[in-house]
């Protein structure tokens, strides 16, 4: 084994990254992700994730009309550092 992959964080911890952040924004929402892809092919290693965002209207007659609005999003990791370096929400 080579020194960046003992240094790599686990795809789980990548998640667990991912998750934190998309709940610190979006605290009410109900959050999947699917499982993290690792990508060498740049300067530094980076963890892919997506997944899916559903947020509950805030008004009550919006809640009967339209109860939840449905997002995907894109967001990468770096895979050593743990930091979000980018995420997009669709």
């Amino acid at each position: 084994m080579n020194k960046v992959n003992k240094e790599l964080l686990p795809p789980d911890e990548a998640r667990r990254i991912g998750l934190q952040f998309i709940r610190g924004k979006y605290y009410q929402a109900q959050i999947t992700i699917d499982e993290p892809s690792l990508v060498t092919d740049g300067a530094f290693p980076v963890y892919h994730l997506t997944g899916a965002i559903k947020m509950p209207s805030r008004g009550v007659v919006s809640r009967v009309f339209s109860p939840a609005a449905e997002y995907t999003f894109n967001m990468q990791i770096h895979a050593l550092e743990g930091s979000i370096l980018n995420y997009e929400l669709r």
